[in-house]
């Protein structure tokens, strides 16, 4: 199993304990960069696995819409074609889905121990029936998470892609910031890796004091450590509108609860579980008492998108195994 993201490729191989419980070994991070391609990638990956069994089946969520054979990744030159790797690793079954539909995946079989709940109502100790994901990471992923009859169904969209709405004086200011460089301005430029980097600029133009960004690690480590004023504002101003993104998508979707996935969140837990992140999330006229009763969470599972490719991966299998004989022996997931 694989979660491909635009920055890292991390893989491991999966299998069913005599329990049903899924278990991983084999756990590896590549670095996109050291590639040419996705198939490279993959190659490495299991040349380096030795002895170890290969691999029969495999399933990858993947950092792009998945419509059709073809898949091109959103934050990464990179393409691939399903049907070509199913035959070139000689794979029985592959799943590809967007990334975030395998972290929804992921969401029925995380502990309590996987969630943190945010400033807000408790988290509930069953997962809802209308969950909204969004994740800020190379890029801001969002979908949705639907319960029901003991089926699990996620809704992948491009929501990250939603435009930026202000809410105050400074977010009119970074917006018209923005615009000066962009075409338009998504929710996505801001809340995103590449996104800090532009809100730290446009941060310190409403300062008066123009400043090219450090990388984003940088500016969320100044951040953290206090030493940079401009680079704790921005990822304060990150967080607040962040808080009011998570907001918007919770109504539009009719969400239960909202999780939060995605590399950059959990780094910035400090600035993110606050009461003016939650008001934000809550600022919406009309319909506050809505989002009122609305848990927020963030998924601090190590791996929510490789265990949501292997329960996808093998949730189908077993339908498969429903409708068709029985087929001997499970086989290794990658």
């Amino acid at each position: 199993m694989a979660d491909i993201g635009g920055t890292n490729a991390r893989f491991a191989l999966a299998g069913l304990d005599e329990a049903g419980k899924i278990v991983t070994a084999f756990r590896q991070d590549m670095a996109n960069a050291d590639y040419p391609g996705l198939e490279a990638c993959v190659a490495a990956y299991l040349s380096r696995l030795g002895a170890a069994p290969r691999p029969t089946l495999a399933a990858f969520g993947v950092a792009s819409p998945i419509s059709g054979d073809i898949v091109r990744l959103t934050n990464r030159d990179w393409s691939f074609s399903i049907q070509g790797f199913k035959a070139e690793f000689a794979w029985s079954r592959f799943e590809v889905v967007n990334d975030f539909v395998a972290v929804g995946h992921a969401l029925p079989g995380l502990e309590r121990r996987h969630w943190r709940a945010l400033t807000g109502p408790a988290w509930p100790d069953e997962l809802p029936a209308a969950v909204s994901l969004v994740g800020p990471g190379t890029g801001f992923g969002v979908g949705q998470v639907l319960r029901g009859d003991g089926a699990t169904i996620v809704v992948p969209t491009e929501g990250g892609h939603a435009s930026f709405a202000p809410l105050d004086e400074l977010d009119i200011q970074i917006l018209r910031a923005l615009l000066g460089r962009f075409p338009r301005v998504s929710n996505e430029r801001i809340l995103s890796g590449p996104g800090l980097e532009h809100l730290y600029r446009a941060m310190a133009e409403a300062r008066g004091a123009p400043a090219e960004p450090p990388p984003a690690p940088q500016i969320l480590e100044a951040a953290l450590a206090g030493r940079d004023l401009v680079a704790k504002d921005t990822v304060q101003r990150f967080c607040l509108i962040l808080g009011g993104a998570m907001g918007d998508v919770a109504l539009v979707q009719g969400a239960q609860a909202v999780a939060i996935g995605g590399g950059i969140a959990p780094r910035m837990i400090e600035f993110l579980d606050t009461a003016l992140v939650r008001a934000r999330f809550e600022a919406k006229g009309r319909a506050q008492p809505v989002l009122a009763k609305v848990p927020v969470a963030l998924i601090t599972h190590p791996e929510p998108g490789l265990l949501g490719a292997a329960r996808l991966l093998f949730a189908n299998q077993a339908r498969s195994r429903q409708a068709a004989a029985p087929e001997s022996g499970q086989g290794a997931a990658s």
